[in-house]
């Protein structure tokens, strides 16, 4: 009996040490390409992204309640890929607010549009369109967030600095990140981005497996 369990062990082991060795190697290699070439994720991927391990990982009512998003508020997610944080925020603005999403992949859109309309989300709405040209009016928005997205933007600064043009002056910046995907950045690089284009940091949550970042425009004293 003992020799079976021995071997059996022995199996398991070697699977685990293999996937454990495979997922090194593909996120070393994605990670490498990444670093000096950036595109957003493919459409025909971003039906991964939303799975119950990231779930358990990265819950979206934890995130959006760091995120601090209320009743009645005016928010935009940038990047909401399959819409994993897209629909808790939602829920969350209630129905006197209002949730916009944007992404520059008409097909990713599509599919979050229909998502809303499945899950019955009447105060969402999702837009193409690109974080450098944003298709709303100045400081039209209470929070705008995004999560496991600037890394990807190639140019972080006029991304940020369009954000800061349709952001309230009270408006909050959260930025999330999760260590699993390729792009993620340490906590006090997304800091420098921010502080580069004149935010300043309020708080952060979670651990170095996952964190969101919260923002707000620097105050000029006079």
């Amino acid at each position: 009996m003992m020799p079976i369990v021995s071997i059996i062990l022995t199996v398991l082991l070697w699977i685990f040490i293999i996937l454990l060795g495979w997922f090194i190697f593909v996120q070393t290699v994605i990670r490498v390409i990444r670093r000096y070439i950036h595109f957003p994720i493919p459409a025909f991927a971003a039906r991964f992204i939303d799975n119950p391990i990231r779930r358990r990982i990265q819950p979206p009512t934890k995130v959006v309640k760091w995120i601090g998003i209320q009743d009645g508020m005016y928010v935009l997610e940038i990047g909401p890929g399959p819409g994993t944080f897209t629909i808790e925020a939602a829920r969350h603005v209630g129905k006197r607010g209002k949730l916009f999403a944007v992404d520059i992949q008409s097909t990713l859109i599509k599919k979050l549009n229909n998502r809303l309309k499945k899950e019955k989300i009447t105060n969402g709405t999702a837009i193409t369109a690109s974080a450098y040209y944003l298709p709303f009016t100045n400081k039209m928005f209470d929070r705008i967030f995004m999560i496991t997205v600037l890394a990807e933007i190639p140019d972080k600064k006029k991304a940020l600095l369009e954000i800061k043009r349709v952001l309230k002056d009270d408006g909050i910046l959260p930025i999330g990140e999760l260590l699993l995907d390729p792009d993620y950045p340490r906590q006090k690089t997304v800091t420098k981005w921010c502080k580069n284009t004149d935010f300043e940091p309020i708080n952060k949550y979670g651990t170095i497996l996952h964190y969101v970042l919260t923002f707000k425009k620097t105050t000029t004293k006079k």
